[in-house]
């Protein structure tokens, strides 16, 4: 007898019906087989009448001699279910990153070794700060402003980028000359509070430093609304209605702000064209900044211009803060470590997580 290529797909569940079909051709041509004596596998034959391969012909025959023999009450088959491999869930946050960053500064200042993916990994795992694959940090180590280089040597090496370390020393030095001058320093930030399992999200947004929030600038709205002045997702309309009604009236004066760089924190007066903006608007834009250029310029030499002219970035949020009398400094990328609130709003989420009749309060309250 001939024994084609089974139809039934590779890798591909017969459920119980089917199981149990499989299982009576088996027995018939079992019975067959007996009454005519003949010569023939049985396991083939029923292959080859059922479409169902003989490595899964003999399962179903085991799976079936196993429940007759334990005397199982119920069906003979069950659907097989396939057991799926779930992802692993990391907990990871800003924080995590801060952790990571020192641990590779440790690498070098205190180890004087460089870090590779399985020693860092393994030095992570090993201080309990971060346990995952060393693919997993690979692309945190991408998301949180490292990357490799060559060294002379071409080995690898695992480096902060030199935009980020500079913006760092800058503002360090900043940060620390208006603690000399004896400025107030207010921190402010946006987080979060949200139910237990799919509950509103309520967003708070605040600010202060070392005498405290600044008062009567509280401000929480229910994230999912969509009516009322701030009962929208943060933007920069509603930001700086807050910032100008709430905040800035009860801030001390000659104040310093510390803020990250949120979309709405970063909304510039006047951004510089690109590639995508029309020809007619980087005249315009060249013009408006008094800079030089040739009518006769194609769009790439106009662009060009506007790379290499010295006009600065400057954002609406500073120029607010600015025109209220007081100072501005922005974070550094992926330093949360910096911003002394994060800790302020890391309490704040774990207490508001055991206290859900406080929560439940705010919500009737502001939303």
């Amino acid at each position: 007898m001939s024994n084609p290529k089974p139809a039934i797909a590779r890798g591909k569940a017969l459920r119980s019906q089917a199981r149990e079909i499989v299982y009576n051709v088996f027995q018939y041509f079992t019975t067959k087989k007996n009454d005519d004596n003949a010569k023939y596998n049985v396991r083939e034959v029923t292959s080859e009448a059922t479409g169902v391969s003989a490595r899964t012909i003999g399962y179903i025959m085991k799976e079936a001699g196993n429940r007759t023999a334990s005397d199982c009450t119920g069906p003979l088959f069950v659907t097989p279910t396939k057991s799926k491999p779930h992802k692993k869930v990391i907990a990871a946050d800003e924080f995590t990153d801060a952790a990571i960053r020192n641990k590779i500064r440790e690498f070098y200042t205190v180890w004087k070794e460089c870090p590779t993916l399985k020693t860092l990994c393994a030095a992570l795992a090993s201080d309990e700060v971060l346990d995952c694959s060393r693919s997993y940090l690979r692309k945190r180590l991408a998301t949180s402003g490292f990357k490799w280089k060559k060294c002379q040597s071409n080995r690898k090496v695992l480096i902060e980028r030199p935009e980020i370390a500079a913006w760092r020393a800058r503002y360090l030095r900043t940060i620390n000359t208006y603690r000399i001058e004896g400025k107030n320093i207010v921190y402010l930030d946006e987080t979060y509070v949200q139910q237990i399992g799919k509950g509103d999200r309520l967003i708070i947004v605040h600010g202060g430093g070392e005498k405290g929030f600044v008062p009567n600038a509280l401000l929480i709205f229910k994230a999912s609304s969509r009516s009322g002045d701030y009962h929208s997702s943060m933007n920069f309309e509603n930001f700086s209605k807050w910032l100008t009604q709430k905040f800035l009236p009860n801030l001390p004066a000659d104040s310093v702000v510390v803020m990250d760089n949120a979309k709405y924190h970063c909304v510039q007066t006047n951004k510089r064209p690109n590639s995508s903006t029309l020809k007619a608007d980087v005249v315009s834009w060249l013009r408006r900044n008094n800079v030089q250029f040739n009518e006769q310029f194609t769009k790439a030499e106009l662009l060009l211009l506007v790379k290499n002219s010295s006009v600065g970035q400057t954002f609406k949020v500073d120029e607010i803060i600015r025109d209220a009398g007081h100072h501005t400094l922005h974070l550094p990328p992926y330093h949360p470590d910096l911003n002394p609130i994060e800790l302020v709003w890391g309490i704040s989420r774990e207490n508001s997580r055991g206290n859900q009749l406080a929560l439940h309060w705010a919500k009737k309250k502001y939303t």
